[in-house]
Parts: C-alpha cells; structure tokens; sequence
C-alpha cells in the first residue's frame, strides 16, 4: 500500500483581511478581539455584531472595499476596522473614503445613518517611532470646532513584535500575535494563555484548509501587485496592466477552486469574476 504523503501546511497570517473577517465572524473569538479593541476606543464591542457587505470606497477604476463593519441596535455608533498589511498615504487616504462613505450612505434602505457615529481603526504592520496607539480628529476650518461625527484609531503592530505573554498582558500579546511569521513564534507569543493559544489552533487548521488557502493566496497576490504598482510611482499604464495579470491570476484561481468542487456562486465571491467570465473558462 503506497504511504499516505503528509499534507503541506501553509502558513496563514492575522494580518489577512480574509484570516481577520473569518475570526470576527464566529462567536468564539469575539473576547480575543474584544480584548484587543475595548482599550482602543473605550468600549465594549461584545454587543456590536459584523454587517457582513462590503463597502465601495468610490473609487470605479479600483475597487478597494472596507474590511470590518460593526453596527449595534443598542447605540447609534458604527466601528469601521480595517487592517493595513501594506500602509502609504495612498492607504490612509482610501481609509478616510470609507469614513465619509459611511456617515453619508445607509446600511440599510431607509436608515439614515448620519445619525450614527463613526470610529474607524486602523491596523498598520509599519512601525511607529514614537508610538503604539495614536487618536486623531478633525477640525472645520470656518469655525475651528471639532468635528463630532467620527473617531479615528491608528495601531502600529510592529510596535508590538517580540512581545509574550507573562499572563498581565494580553493586550500586548495579542497584538504582537499579528507580527508572527510562523507557527512556532505564534505558540511562544501565547504562552499559556487560551484565547490565545485558540487563535493559533485555529490558524494551523486553516493552514490545512485548502478552500481558504486559496481564497488567502489570492488576497496575497492581489495586494503584492497594488503594492508594486505603488512602488512604481502609480503610472495607469503600469497599473492597468498589473490589474490584467491580478485578473489572468484570478481565472487560474477559479479554475483550481472548480477542480476541488467549490460551487460557482462560492468562486464568483472569492475571485470577482462575472458568470460569463467563469462559464468561459469551463467552455
């Protein structure tokens, strides 16, 4: 009998908006991110539950769309979360877009939600000289009175790298949980503890999973290419014909999520390709 070949496992990240939306969305993990969160902007999020769509930024050419979205019926706040893997002005700009989408469009047909405040908080990989955790405001600048409608949170993750937990500092740990780059670093940076150490099982399942390794793979290749188009100054002929081969990437993606039985309404979620383009690929 031919020997069963172990199975390779890769490895998945928490910097992922795709590893950072699968955790949000099950009740398990909710004390970890509240533990992260409540000290940011100074309440509880266990009330707040995900509105699972995705925002357009505006922006018709490339279609950034926003990561988390939490809404409560209990208070009249919306918290926008968004984890910045490859941070520029570029980033921080499509950031403040979500923020004036969401104070100007409903969540809903017929709901106002100007009436809603918004928080946004930012997950930045970079490093900050000097701080962890920054609050920023905005001011009108015909009345110089502070505008009341929004709060905006930046973290610098990398601040957080090297540190574990000694069992007084979960805050810290968890976030320094999202600079680790393989699965031994993530296991000595929870120690002990057991939300924590559920976070990481979690992990190495996923690392398993092919379904989401494929979805996680292409998240990757799709930033690594808007990153170098970043890189090489944003010229539209460069860019454009980055976006070609993200697409091209893409059709191979689906042909692959096809082969291992994936339905196709679950591959047009994951790839952004139309019913034609994918029936084209089976024809």
């Amino acid at each position: 009998m031919k020997k069963e070949e172990k199975k390779e496992k890769r490895f998945i990240s928490l910097l992922s908006d795709t590893t950072f939306k699968h955790f949000f969305k099950i009740e398990d993990y909710k004390e970890f991110f509240n533990t992260i969160i409540k000290p940011i902007i100074n309440m509880d999020i266990k009330d707040f539950e995900l509105y699972d769509a995705e925002l357009n930024s505006g922006n018709e050419k490339r279609d950034y769309r926003l990561d988390i979205l939490l809404v409560s019926n209990l208070v009249d706040i919306v918290i926008s979360i968004e984890m910045n893997q490859f941070p520029s002005e570029e980033t921080k700009y499509k950031d403040r877009l979500y923020i004036y989408s969401l104070l100007a469009k409903s969540l809903n047909s017929g709901e106002d939600i100007k009436k809603k405040k918004v928080i946004q908080i930012n997950f930045n990989k970079e490093k900050h000289p000097y701080v962890s955790k920054g609050s920023f405001y905005l001011m009108d600048k015909v009345t110089n009175r502070e505008i009341k409608d929004f709060e905006i949170y930046e973290v610098y993750l990398e601040n957080y790298k090297g540190i574990r937990y000694n069992g007084d500092n979960k805050e810290e740990a968890y976030l320094s949980l999202f600079t680790a780059t393989s699965y031994e670093e993530l296991r000595k940076i929870a120690g002990n503890d057991k939300e924590g150490l559920k976070i990481v099982d979690e992990l190495e399942r996923l690392g398993l999973d092919d379904k989401f390794g494929v979805v996680y793979d292409n998240e990757m290749m799709q930033k690594k290419m808007i990153n170098t188009a970043r890189n090489w100054g944003y010229d539209d002929g460069k860019a454009d014909g980055i976006e070609e081969g993200a697409k091209a990437k893409e059709r191979e993606i689906a042909k692959k999520l096809l082969n291992i039985g994936i339905s196709k309404e679950d591959i047009i979620k994951v790839t952004g390709l139309s019913e034609e383009e994918l029936k084209n690929l089976t024809d």
